[in-house]
């Protein structure tokens, strides 16, 4: 197992994004790390082609032991899967090694991110078998599902809690096997930190409910 402090008044967090081709990765790890340091944009295939680490320090994030300590948040952005670009079987070594080469241990999150706008179809089923067969069924207990393109419910004039409970199907069924752990994010808004705070605040108490444990890689490639 890993450890969550780096220094006695920091306290680490290791961020794995997961996700369908342009359901909004990036996007949410920028909103992550306050930065536009993933790149993002519209696109008939996929924007994110490789792994890549980005790492932030925010001084006086939260208290511990009645006192200030820093967040020291590291987010690995993956391509989106399945792609056309790779095999599965590549695609799982590609992503397994990244983790092992960011993340000494495993990572603390799994934010699976997936389009609230969009169905739940074919694509999120070839997802979620690849996120099992990396990480073994336990990988539930450390994720997070992140509803990127909220903002499209909101245009529609529908309650996003109440869109939810209209959820049928595979969708419902990812909620509950996740407790029904959710945030919505809005992927177009301008003001990134504002809109990525509350999703980091609620990744960094699932990691300390989890006691701040790793999830390790099941595959050994």
């Amino acid at each position: 197992m890993g450890t969550d402090l780096v220094e006695s008044q920091t306290v680490a967090l290791d961020v794995l994004l997961l996700g369908t081709l342009q359901s909004g990765k990036s996007s949410t790890g920028n909103m992550l790390l306050g930065s536009r340091d993933f790149r993002t944009g519209l696109s008939l295939g996929a924007v994110t082609r490789d792994c890549q680490l980005r790492r932030r320090v925010f001084p006086a994030f939260l208290r511990r032991h009645g006192d200030k300590a820093s967040l020291d948040l590291r987010v690995l952005d993956t391509p989106g899967y399945p792609n056309s670009l790779r095999s599965p079987g590549i695609e799982k070594q590609i992503v397994a090694e990244a983790v092992k080469q960011a993340f000494a241990g495993g990572p603390h999150i799994v934010a699976l991110v997936v389009r609230v706008d969009v169905p739940f179809c074919e694509d999120g089923h070839h997802l979620l078998r690849f996120v099992e067969e990396l990480f073994g069924p336990g990988w539930r207990s450390h994720a997070m599902l992140v509803l990127s393109h909220a903002g499209n419910v909101d245009q529609a004039g529908v309650d996003r809690e109440e869109y939810l409970r209209l959820a049928t199907g595979p969708f419902h069924a990812l909620l509950t096997s996740l407790e029904h752990r959710h945030h919505f994010v809005e992927n177009s808004s301008p003001w990134l930190q504002m809109e990525g705070k509350p999703l980091l605040e609620r990744l960094l108490l699932l990691s300390r409910r989890n006691q701040y444990r790793r999830l390790q890689l099941r595959v050994s490639e």
